[in-house]
C-alpha cells in the first residue's frame, strides 16, 4: 500500500488535470489533497479514476433486487413541468461504453422531477448536466448501475464537480432528489442519503466513500 500510494502521489505531481484544479507543484489545493487522497485506496484496490473528468467510479454496493421495469434513452434536452429545458451530455467510462443508454422510466422521472424542483427554487438555475455513467462502466452486480437504476451526475452547467465545490446548483439538486417517492440512494459532495422502501426508513449519515466528484443517484419502484 505505501508503494502504490508514493506512485499515485508522484502522478498527481505530474499530471496536467491536477494542475488545472490548483497543483503548481508546491502547494496543493484542499480540493486537490481531497481527491488525491480518494483515489489512492480506490486505485490500489483496482477501482477506476478517470483523471480528465476529475471522477472516481465509487463501487456502491445494494441487495440482490431485480428491476423488470421499462427500460429507455433518457430523453435530450429534457423538457421540465416548469417551462425549462435542461441539456445533456454523456461522458464514456474507461471501459469505451458512453453513458447515453437505457435506464429505468423511474429514474428517468426522479431525474425530472428533482431538476425541475432545484430549478425553482434556483436563481441561476441549472440548464445542463454531464451524465458519466449510466449503466456503463465497472459495477458489480448489486450495483444499481447495473440494474440501470442508478446514474452519477460529475458537471453541472458545465463545471466539474470537483472544481466548482458545493454550488447552491448542487446543494438544491440533491435536496430535489430526496423529495422524490422513489429515490433509493443520494449520494454527493452535500450529503449523503438512503432510503430503504422495505422498511420506510431513512439513513442520513450513509457509510460510502467519496462522492465530491460526482451525484450518485438510485431509485427504486416497488414493482
Amino acid at each position: 500500500m505505501r508503494l502504490c500510494a508514493a506512485g499515485i502521489t508522484a502522478y498527481f505531481e505530474n499530471n496536467q488535470a491536477m494542475r488545472s484544479i490548483g497543483f503548481d507543484g508546491a502547494i496543493i489545493a484542499p480540493e486537490v489533497r481531497a481527491f488525491a487522497t480518494a483515489t489512492i485506496e480506490v486505485v490500489c484496490g483496482g477501482g477506476e479514476v478517470d483523471w480528465e473528468e476529475l471522477y472516481i467510479n465509487i463501487e456502491v454496493h445494494d441487495d440482490e433486487y431485480e428491476e423488470t421495469g421499462q427500460t429507455s434513452i433518457i430523453p435530450n434536452p429534457l423538457n421540465l413541468d416548469n417551462g425549462d429545458s435542461v441539456n445533456l451530455s454523456f461522458g464514456t467510462t474507461k471501459d469505451g461504453v458512453n453513458a447515453n443508454q437505457e435506464v429505468e422510466q423511474h429514474l428517468i422521472d426522479g431525474l425530472k422531477f428533482a431538476l425541475n424542483q432545484a430549478n425553482n427554487n434556483l436563481t441561476n438555475k441549472i440548464t445542463d448536466i454531464y451524465i458519466m455513467a449510466t449503466t456503463n462502466g465497472g459495477h458489480s452486480s448489486t450495483s444499481n448501475h447495473s440494474r440501470g437504476s442508478a446514474i452519477d451526475i460529475s458537471r453541472i452547467n458545465g463545471q466539474k464537480m470537483l472544481v466548482s465545490g458545493t454550488t447552491e446548483q448542487i446543494v438544491q439538486l440533491q435536496i430535489a432528489f430526496d423529495n422524490y417517492q422513489y429515490i433509493r440512494e443520494n449520494f454527493g459532495p452535500h450529503f449523503k442519503h438512503k432510503y430503504s422502501v422495505e422498511t420506510n426508513t431513512w439513513d442520513y449519515n450513509y457509510p460510502v466513500g467519496g462522492h465530491k466528484d460526482h451525484i450518485h443517484i438510485s431509485t427504486r419502484k416497488n414493482q
